[in-house]
């Protein structure tokens, strides 16, 4: 009898989406021990995430404005976010860490932790209390990552990430008040809504 192998090459593409199903079902083990990605892996994955989050968010309610910004926005806003947070931490270690860390494993971990909220952002305009919780998750994710993988001791990382998450649900807080204003003044100035 011949042995039957496995010949199909894998790619690093899909070992990084069976590591990523592995994380969605045990975020907090798998989160203890990052991955070592390269930076083409590591930037796609965050577009890729990006675009279906935001196509997803586009479709509940369907908007086809939400859909396009999901399409071309999303991406660069997270891009954008995930590497100044990463850039952050990077300085943090160096300044009050006294060393130096892998940027591109703070980016992992910033990536990491932020697919819960990719995944509760689909739901914001339904259930707007969930973008809050999303954030939660988030930043309980980073504490864990920080300390199992960055050996960052575990009441300074909690002290951080709880100075960012109050500052994060401060600006969330203030940027829905300012659109509830914006709402409401332009339904009071349109005549056709008083009708």
């Amino acid at each position: 009898m011949s042995e039957v192998r496995d010949v199909t090459p894998h790619t690093p593409f899909r070992e990084a989406l069976r590591f990523v199903v592995q994380y969605l079902r045990h975020p907090l083990r798998e989160i203890a021990k990052l991955p070592d990605w390269q930076w083409p892996l590591l930037i796609t994955l965050t577009i890729l995430f990006a675009i279906i989050s935001g196509v997803i968010t586009g479709l509940i309610p369907p908007n086809p404005y939400r859909i396009a910004a999901g399409l071309l926005l999303s991406p660069f806003v997270s891009l954008v976010l995930t590497t100044v947070m990463s850039i952050f931490f990077y300085y943090y270690f160096q300044v009050f860490e006294r060393r130096t860390c892998s940027l591109r494993r703070l980016y992992t971990l910033v990536f990491f932790a932020n697919i819960p909220f990719y995944i509760f952002q689909t739901i914001s305009d339904v259930v707007w209390v969930i973008t809050p919780v999303a954030f939660a998750f988030t930043a309980f994710i980073l504490v864990v990552g920080l300390v199992e993988n960055f050996h960052m001791e575990k009441r300074r990382a909690l002290r951080l990430i709880g100075i960012i998450f109050s500052l994060v649900i401060l600006i969330w807080a203030w940027n829905k008040i300012d659109i509830g204003r914006m709402e409401r003044a332009m339904s009071s100035s349109n005549p056709s809504s008083r009708l």
